[in-house]
């Protein structure tokens, strides 16, 4: 007679690390993937950057929405401190940010401080300015190197950004100019600010005609496209505010932008 034996299988239960998950708030600040608002429930602390993008909702509201409370946080908080990843090593912590999570190259830093500490992160995707852009018409693969144009003080006046139109120019590509936040102080530059520092570093009139995008995604967005004296004199809205220098346009990119032409 046969003997059947019963041999005890162990299965190793796998432990989860903890998580530091980099959420994208969308362009309208509320636009917020399934998958982020499923990474929120996990997390036993959120934060929200308002630095790199200005908010694009009340703290209330996302708070409702998110169910959750959530730590607002300026660059400081972020760049010069390191609690976040001190936090992510003993339990999951949720970074909310406008746009998406690795549009702005700061963030970049925060993931390679928690890779260099073994903390696993996870990234969630959402709408950003760079694809949001070809609203205007242009095409996305004819966009040269993005820069900043940020506010001039006392001995800091950057001016690298020029070089880097100059440069996209003589290829016939489109430069995406990003205009300075200073969240702490509430100030967000706007187009004519910008504007007057264009003038200054362009002696040679090189850049003749620009289009102003603001508030991309939003309900109230605004497209205007022209000579920068012409828009000088229109209303742009409310921040944030971008501005689009076009380099050699195809027919059909032409033919897009005559839609958003300030009328003389």
């Amino acid at each position: 007679m046969s003997e059947y034996h019963i041999t005890k299988i162990y299965i190793p239960r796998i432990v989860r690390e903890n998580m530091l998950y980099l959420i994208g708030l969308g362009l309208k600040g509320e636009d917020i993937p399934y998958s982020g608002i499923e990474a929120v429930k996990k997390c036993s602390k959120v934060y929200c950057e308002v630095y790199t993008n200005l908010p694009g909702i009340e703290k209330k509201k996302l708070e409702k929405i998110l169910g959750v409370k959530i730590n607002f946080l300026e660059r400081k908080g972020v760049e010069e401190k390191n609690f976040i990843i001190e936090e992510a090593e003993k339990e999951d912590i949720g970074f909310l940010v406008g746009g998406d999570p690795l549009a702005a190259t700061t963030h970049i830093d925060l993931v390679l401080r928690a890779k260099k500490r073994n903390i696993d992160v996870k990234i969630i995707h959402a709408s950003s300015i760079f694809s949001a852009v070809s609203e205007t018409g242009l095409q996305l693969y004819k966009f040269g190197k993005t820069v900043s144009i940020v506010y001039p003080e006392e001995k800091f006046f950057p001016k690298s950004f020029y070089d880097t139109i100059i440069s996209n120019e003589e290829r016939g590509l489109h430069t995406l100019l990003l205009l300075d936040i200073k969240a702490e102080n509430k100030r967000y530059m706007n187009p004519n600010e910008a504007f007057e520092i264009l003038e200054t570093v362009d002696k040679n009139k090189i850049i003749k005609k620009v289009i102003v995008v603001s508030r991309l995604g939003r309900d109230d967005q605004r497209i205007i496209y022209g000579e920068i004296n012409e828009l000088k004199s229109c209303s742009y809205g409310d921040p944030p505010h971008c501005i689009i220098i076009p380099g050699e346009l195809h027919f059909l990119e032409e033919e897009f932008l005559n839609y958003f032409k300030v009328k003389k």
